[in-house]
């Protein structure tokens, strides 16, 4: 690797990296301030995020609000641009850190990938504990708001208990609820932005029982206490099945991880048994069709292992 390239990547990396601090100092200890300087006043119109927009038709903008939607909905004390920027900084450390010492760029390439997915591996990781959270506080919820409107409080009133109560992260989404009714929102535009910001079928059940019996009236207690009922039949089923298929899952994820697991560690520590491969176009045919078998098969094991949204 010759002096000019390695310039580059220390150059494009150190920018990087003085981007990505800049902008975790920014979301960590700014973001009460509006998100920039102090002296900046806040604003108090709510900057519209992926949960206002409408859901695109076309391949990049599906990417763009996915991506957006994945950091909002983990919870995660950062925006989209400092995520794709920390991306960015360990694909290039990490790929060219590879590179540099193994002075190949295959080996780069590998690190690059193994880079971006680390973060973002992270960030999923924080989406779905967050979110088995929520699912894990909804009966609660559902008793107390049946307890409040058996008590005679309004829906409204019901919320703002709940929202006062609650502690985790439903907590949080109630209290910003209780905070959009208090600003004057209308109820039904409330619930559609809980149902659009907590992406679970309970939550969508939830809101569309709120919203019909605001308008149509009925007993909303007894409504809501069956459906408790029904939520906690429905965890304990899922916890029993996790249980019991734990081995075979564990299982399936080994076969389906030993291939490229291996052949990284084949290229990084014994390169001299892949460069038939490489050198030959048979080899190239073959390890291209082997990547986009491996590809399908870990997206069809991935998409069966996949948790219920």
């Amino acid at each position: 690797m010759d002096i000019t390239t390695i310039s580059i990547i220390v150059f494009v990396s150190l920018t990087l990296t003085a981007f990505a601090v800049g902008m975790w100092v920014r979301d960590l200890f700014f973001a009460g301030a509006g998100g920039g300087s102090a002296s900046m006043p806040r604003k108090l119109r709510r900057i519209p995020n992926v949960f206002d927009a409408v859901p695109a038709k076309d391949f990049s903008g599906r990417l763009d609000q996915g991506f957006e939607r994945l950091v909002l909905e983990s919870g995660a004390a950062i925006n989209s641009t400092t995520l794709f920027m920390t991306l960015m900084l360990c694909a290039i450390v990490l790929g060219g850190g590879l590179g540099f010492f193994q002075d190949d760029p295959l080996v780069g390439i590998a690190g690059a990938l193994v880079g971006l997915l680390i973060p973002l591996g992270y960030v999923a990781l924080l989406r779905s504990r967050r979110m088995r959270a929520i699912r894990d506080e909804l009966p609660v919820l559902l008793d107390m708001l049946a307890r409040t409107t058996r008590a005679g409080k309004s829906v409204d009133q019901a919320i703002e208990v709940c929202a006062a109560e609650l502690t985790g992260p439903l907590g949080a989404e109630f209290r910003q609820c209780s905070r959009q009714l208090e600003m004057g929102r209308s109820f039904d535009s409330v619930m559609k932005s809980l149902s659009a910001r907590v992406h679970l079928i309970e939550m969508q059940l939830l809101t569309t029982t709120l919203v019909v019996q605001r308008g149509s009236g009925g007993n909303l207690s007894e409504t809501l206490e069956r459906m408790s009922s029904v939520i906690r039949d429905r965890m304990t089923a899922y916890r029993q099945m996790m249980a019991a298929t734990g081995a075979g899952r564990v299982s399936t994820m080994l076969v389906a991880t030993i291939g490229p697991l291996a052949f990284l560690f084949l290229m990084l520590v014994h390169r001299s048994h892949l460069q038939q491969m490489f050198d030959e176009p048979l080899g190239r045919l073959l390890l291209f069709s082997a990547l986009l078998l491996e590809i399908a098969g870990l997206a069809w094991v991935f998409k069966l292992l996949k948790e219920e949204d």
